[in-house]
């Protein structure tokens, strides 16, 4: 919201920079920052074109001669399609400092002199969204006489000083002028006055052509509505256009330029219709049938039950505290006009904005909350301008379609609990005369007191909310600094944070980047990977469709990082995620959150380089890292990999999961060919560890070792086995059978093609013996070896070569 401070001075005294303010307000607890609009701006004054003749080389170019308040007119060139002559306009003189930079000259256009440039609008600082149609494409034209030469920054608030009030949720009551008159005057001790808005009485009538009726009182209680008739719509005065188009407001007529107006002084919307255009003078708000249409000026908008509108019988006026349609809307043939003002649910609100995309400045301010108890006077205030500008002929009572009854909320305390809790030693005096400068009403009887709050601050309701308030108008700067007491807490990592940040540093260390993910995923991606098998934990009010369920796996958010960077041309691609997934058994509620760490890796892991090769990432590179991460859990546990096709969107021949000591605490393996072309990705090796599990495992005690003093003894094995038959089957009967000096078994040859067996492959191991204490000698070695061959042969039914 940004508060003119000469729109301010009618309210408050103003003698502070508009810098000191902002800051002044920032301290009570609402962020703030000045903005001084069209500093840069130099030279612009009113221009009298006193003459106009066709440019005798352009078809669209006119040499107008202008009167700037000096000795003689001066010539300027303009292409302006509404230039005419007796217009007063914008004049850019010689020298002049525009927006952007840009700066006037003299000069030639096509031969013709010209001295200075005449503006629109949008070229003096004024976006063009937002200054009035008319002149979008053209010069700015005065509606009425200015004097030559008179600068035009005060005429158009091109140099309006604001302070820009950063407003949060729960003080939308600074979303008008008269409520951040209230915030900025307390703290200043400076109390607000206001004049009451007052009808004409000679026209009010108690006649009325329209009812109004609301079926759903519990989403709108209060509703109210006037009827004027004989009115003459036109353009609202210079003062209210300016005010309006620099709070990022279209002026559009004299009658919406003054519900809009309303709406930013008394932070309270107003609608208007025309009453002529309504289908039937019986006004009901009620919710939607699905399939019911809006008509907006640029679209239709089909409607559901959900829906809280404005109807005239059949016809939709408006989605109710969001946008009126266009079928009524106010233009220069309207004679009689119905203004509105109600309170609607601002849940209901927020929700339908959201539904049709058409958050605003009505629906803002409604979700956050508005008076209900100044909204008859809001409605008063608006037909008043709209008389004053329009010329009514009559004006009805009010029209109440429902209405509650505001009451000021009142709030006990103590003085002392409130010093208690501020820390401080105020005292009964300077505590009231703070709640009083807030328009607070207060009573007090020894230590106790009794704070009335106004309906304006419906975010107070108990004894913590005068506490803060007391705080903020104190100053949070004054109140003292003091050392917290009690016991210390030692800081520092617990064990379980240090056993993961040791896994993730692994990963850094091998090279991979760290992503952070949303925690929200499709329906699909939630059934894409859901391994561990749990149930979905789905959102009540989800944003979009692509967040609608909590995750159950860190891989569907990193093949999104993957294929993000292959679409930008970055193929070589390892990243991990370390975070929670949200495991729900089926008879719970609320998901378990358990600690995952997941990984993907796509391209080459080795780049070409004039010493190496290219390598690219597969599934044995893959696992490598996550050997690596189990080595360094020093768990005391077996761990196994298992290979499966239980998972349907990974590579069957390329997937294993990963066990300890049974248990499955995760998986690797390549992406479906299907999955990775649906999801636009080139071969992909993906892997997932539930951290939790790791960290629950048995810890090793590990013991420093000497060197060893004798030799190792080593022997290769070559064998012919069964295609089916898996390395790590043969490996583990080899460390069984090998002996108590079997110390490493490493596969070097894997061959599998012509001169073989149908269905068999060729593997080579290299197998080494040593004995710490003691010379090995080729007896106990070879006894050993050969009990590793009988075991391979009998059970594996193996050929040594």
């Amino acid at each position: 919201m940004k508060i003119s401070v000469n729109w301010l001075k009618e309210y408050i005294p103003v003698t502070h920079t508009v810098e000191e303010m902002a800051d002044k307000v920032s301290l009570t607890g609402i962020e703030s920052g000045p903005v001084n609009l069209g500093e840069e701006l130099t030279n612009l004054v009113v221009g009298h074109i006193t003459s106009i003749t066709p440019h005798p080389d352009s078809d669209h170019l006119k040499v107008c001669q202008v009167d700037v308040g000096e000795d003689t007119d001066i010539q300027i060139v303009c292409g302006a399609p509404n230039v005419a002559e007796g217009q007063y306009v914008i004049v850019a003189l010689h020298g002049a400092h525009l927006p952007d930079g840009i700066k006037i000259k003299r000069g030639k256009l096509r031969g013709q002199e010209s001295n200075g440039m005449i503006c629109g609008l949008d070229e003096v600082g004024v976006p063009a969204k937002y200054m009035p149609k008319e002149f979008e494409n053209g010069i700015y034209v005065f509606d009425e006489p200015q004097t030559p030469g008179a600068e035009v920054y005060d005429l158009l608030g091109l140099k309006d000083k604001m302070v820009d009030m950063d407003i949060t949720p729960n003080r939308a009551d600074t979303l008008g002028m008269r409520g951040a008159a209230w915030e900025i005057g307390a703290t200043y001790d400076e109390k607000p006055t206001f004049k009451q808005p007052e009808l004409d009485n000679s026209k009010i009538s108690d006649s009325q052509d329209v009812t109004a009726e609301v079926t759903e009182k519990e989403l709108v209680p209060d509703y109210l509505l006037r009827e004027l008739k004989g009115i003459k719509v036109g353009k609202s005065p210079l003062w209210m256009q300016r005010r309006l188009w620099n709070q990022n407001i279209r002026p559009v007529n004299s009658v919406v330029d003054a519900a809009n107006y309303v709406m930013i002084e008394y932070g309270q919307p107003i609608q208007a219709y025309d009453l002529d255009k309504l289908q039937t003078k019986a006004i009901t708000v009620k919710l939607a049938h699905n399939g019911d249409k809006l008509d907006l000026a640029d679209e239709t908008k089909v409607l559901d039950k959900n829906d809280l509108v404005i109807a005239a019988g059949d016809q939709i006026l408006g989605l109710a505290g969001v946008m009126n349609g266009s079928v009524a809307a106010v233009d220069e043939n309207t004679t009689n006009v119905l203004l509105e003002a109600g309170v609607f649910d601002g849940a209901s609100v927020r929700k339908a904005a959201q539904r049709h995309d058409l958050r605003g400045d009505d629906s803002n301010r409604f979700e956050k909350g508005v008076d209900n108890g100044i909204v008859d006077e809001a409605l008063v205030r608006a037909t008043q301008l709209v008389d004053q500008f329009t010329e009514a002929k009559e004006i009805s009572n009010v029209i109440t379609g429902n209405f509650t009854k505001a009451e000021p909320t009142v709030i006990k305390g103590d003085f002392s609990h409130i010093n208690h809790l501020m820390g401080l030693n105020l005292s009964n005096d300077e505590i009231t005369k703070i709640l009083k400068r807030l328009g607070f009403e207060v009573a007090a009887a020894g230590d106790a007191l009794t704070v009335t709050i106004p309906t304006r601050r419906w975010d107070m309701s108990i004894e913590a909310d005068v506490v803060e308030e007391v705080n903020r108008i104190y100053g949070y700067e004054n109140l003292p600094n003091t050392l917290p007491a009690g016991m210390e807490t030692r800081g520092g990592y617990s064990k379980k944070r240090e056993f993961s940040n040791k896994l993730r540093n692994i990963l850094l260390g091998a090279g991979l980047d760290e992503v952070i993910n949303f925690s929200l995923l499709s329906k699909q991606d939630v059934e894409d990977f859901n391994t561990i098998q749990t149930e979905y934990t789905k959102l009540l009010h989800p944003m979009t469709e692509d967040h609608e369920y909590l995750r159950n796996s860190l891989i569907p958010g990193l093949v999104r990082n993957v294929a993000y960077n292959q679409a930008r041309k970055n193929n070589d691609i390892g990243i991990f995620e370390q975070a929670r997934i949200f495991d729900r058994p089926t008879d719970q509620d609320r998901p378990n959150e358990v600690e995952y760490i997941s990984g993907a890796v796509s391209g080459n892991v080795v780049a070409d380089s004039w010493n190496t090769e290219a390598q690219q990432a597969d599934f044995y590179y893959v696992k490598g890292l996550v050997e690596e991460m189990l080595a360094f859990t020093n768990s005391d546990a077996e761990f196994t990999f298992v290979a499966t096709d239980e998972y349907d969107n990974l590579h069957p021949g390329q997937t294993a999961k990963v066990l300890a000591n049974g248990q499955v605490i995760g998986f690797i393996g390549k992406l479906h060919p299907n999955y990775q072309k649906a999801h636009a990705v080139a071969e992909t090796f993906v892997f997932e560890l539930n951290i939790d599990l790791l960290f629950g495992l048995n810890k090793k005690n590990v013991k420093a070792q000497s060197a060893p003093k004798y030799p190792s003894i080593s022997r290769d094995l070559a064998i012919l086995v069964e295609k089916d038959v898996e390395n790590g089957q043969l490996v583990a009967d080899i460390f069984a059978n090998g002996g108590k000096y079997l110390r490493d078994v490493n596969i070097f040859d894997v061959y599998q093609g012509k001169n073989l067996k149908p269905n068999h492959k060729s593997l080579g191991y290299h197998l080494e013996f040593l004995n710490p204490n003691d010379t090995l000698t080729d007896e106990e070695v070879e006894k050993a070896f050969t009990l590793v061959k009988d075991s391979l042969v009998q059970k594996f039914n193996v050929e040594i070569r």
